[in-house]
């Protein structure tokens, strides 16, 4: 069983809404609606306040990697066209079967725009909403390729903020959670901030005995994240 949030050291990392909003390339109001469960003008439906598990409140508010997680996982299957009720709906049901206060950050759920899917094992899937076991004869793709996953836990462990061909990953077990270059506990910040000093790229990746291409790609997502 997964360990309750506040039971969590935060070596699982600490992430402000802010810093959410940078990794995930996220409108900050859109995700503070999520976290604080508000309705937009619209009135359109929002996760209930509470759902994500959190420390302190309001500027002080931050959660860990695996929140981070949920967070983009929502903000996934929502492009693809699974509505907030349903979320709603599936969220709990999740928690509940799973014994997990981060149910959307489960290794296996799968959806085809419309309902959201949990495996079970290689030939079961499990419709959620339903109350039972379903199978389907066509393809439901993953939403969460950018998402590597812990075999014991069945948790998110790696999340690959640009793609898994961009080595940038983030991870509670490198850095305390701030992304790094995949392979290593460098800091893509610390790439940034020796660039702004004047360091070229080469002499960075000759100092760090890395490659051009992981120096390139850190500071390319720094600049992302600054924009």
């Amino acid at each position: 069983m997964s360990l309750a949030f506040h039971d969590r050291p935060l070596s699982a990392g600490a992430y402000t809404l802010p810093d959410a909003a940078r990794l995930l390339g996220l409108p900050l109001n859109r995700l503070r609606s999520w976290v604080r469960g508000r309705r937009e003008n619209s009135g359109r439906l929002r996760l209930p306040a509470g759902s994500f598990a959190s420390r302190a409140e309001g500027r002080d508010r931050h959660f860990d990697f695996y929140t981070l997680i949920e967070l983009f996982s929502v903000a996934e299957l929502r492009r693809l066209g699974v509505s907030m009720k349903t979320l709603k709906a599936n969220r709990g049901e999740l928690a509940q079967r799973f014994a997990t206060p981060y149910p959307f950050a489960l290794r296996g759920l799968l959806t085809d725009g419309r309902r959201l899917l949990k495996e079970l094992d290689e030939q079961a899937l499990l419709e959620l909403g339903t109350g039972g076991q379903s199978s389907f004869e066509s393809l439901v793709a993953p939403f969460c390729r950018r998402l590597d996953f812990d075999a014991t836990s069945q948790l998110a462990a790696r999340y690959f903020p640009m793609g898994r061909d961009v080595p940038v990953v983030v991870s509670p077990a490198h850095a305390f959670g701030r992304p790094v270059i995949e392979g290593t506990n460098l800091p893509t910040e610390t790439i940034a901030s020796l660039v702004r000093g004047g360091e070229s790229l080469d002499d960075i990746a000759s100092e760090y005995q890395l490659s051009r291409e992981q120096v390139d790609s850190a500071w390319r997502f720094e600049e992302r994240v600054a924009a």
